[in-house]
C-alpha cells in the first residue's frame, strides 16, 4: 500500500474531531519571546528614514570637507558632529511631540525598552560613523576619536536635557539651539588652537565628563519613561 493510501485508510478508520474553542486556545498562548537584538533591529525599522538620511549626510559632508581642507579636517568633523547628536536627542522626544506614548505604553513591550532600543540603534549606528570619519580624517586613530565624540556626546547631553524638560517642538529647538552652540565652541576652539597636541589631556578629561554626563541624562530619560509606565496603569 502506497504511503498516501495509507494515510487516507487512517484518515477514514480514526476520524478527528472538529477542534473546540481553537482560536480562544491560541489566544491564550504566551507570546513568543523577543530578545534585546531582535527588539532593537525591530524597533529601528520605526525610526523616521529622514533621522538616518540626516545622519548618514552629516557625516558624508564632514568626510566630503575634510578631503576639500585636509589640514581642518579634524575640526570640520568636530563642529558637524554635534548636529548628527541632535538628531538621536530628537528620535528620544519623537512619541511626546507626536502624542503617541500613551499608544506606545498599550504596546507589547514597555515605553522604557521601546526608548532604550530606539536609542540603541541610533547611538550604534553613529558610533559606527564616528569611527569611520576618524580613520578617514588621518593621523591617530585615538587622538581623533576623542577630539570628534566629545562635542558630539556634549551636544548629545544638552539636546537629551532638553528634549527631556520641554515637550513637543520646544525641545526639538532648544536640541538644535544646542547643536549649533556646541558647533560654533568647536569653531572657537580651533580658532584658539585648542587642538594643539599639548592639550589633549584636557580632551581626554572632558571626553569622561561628557561621556558620564550623558550616561545620567540617558539613565534618567528611561526613569522618567519607566515613571509615566507606572502612571499610566
Amino acid at each position: 500500500m502506497r504511503k498516501r493510501d495509507l494515510k487516507r485508510a487512517l484518515a477514514g478508520a480514526f476520524p478527528a474531531p472538529e477542534p473546540v474553542r481553537r482560536r480562544a486556545f491560541l489566544r491564550a498562548l504566551p507570546p513568543a519571546p523577543v530578545g534585546h537584538l531582535r527588539l532593537t533591529l525591530g524597533q529601528a525599522g520605526y525610526i523616521r528614514p529622514l533621522t538616518w538620511a540626516a545622519s548618514v549626510g552629516i557625516f558624508a559632508l564632514a568626510l566630503a570637507l575634510g578631503r576639500l581642507f585636509p589640514a581642518d579636517a579634524v575640526w570640520a568633523a568636530a563642529a558637524l558632529t554635534p548636529f548628527a547628536a541632535m538628531t538621536a536627542a530628537a528620535e528620544s522626544g519623537r512619541s511626546a511631540l507626536h502624542g503617541m506614548e500613551e499608544l506606545e505604553l498599550a504596546s507589547r513591550f514597555g515605553l522604557r525598552s521601546v526608548a532604550l532600543a530606539r536609542m540603541g540603534a541610533v547611538g550604534l549606528a553613529h558610533l559606527i560613523l564616528l569611527a569611520l570619519l576618524a580613520a578617514a580624517c588621518g593621523g591617530s586613530f585615538f587622538r581623533t576619536g576623542v577630539y570628534i565624540l566629545t562635542p558630539y556626546l556634549a551636544a548629545d547631553l544638552l539636546g537629551l536635557a532638553a528634549v527631556r524638560r520641554l515637550r513637543g517642538r520646544e525641545g526639538l529647538y532648544a536640541a538644535a539651539g544646542a547643536a549649533a552652540l556646541t558647533a560654533g565652541l568647536c569653531v572657537g576652539l580651533h580658532s584658539a588652537r585648542a587642538y594643539a597636541p599639548a592639550n589633549f589631556r584636557w580632551w581626554l578629561l572632558a571626553l569622561v565628563m561628557a561621556a558620564a554626563l550623558t550616561g545620567r541624562e540617558h539613565l534618567k530619560t528611561l526613569h522618567e519613561k519607566e515613571e509615566l509606565s507606572w502612571n499610566w496603569c
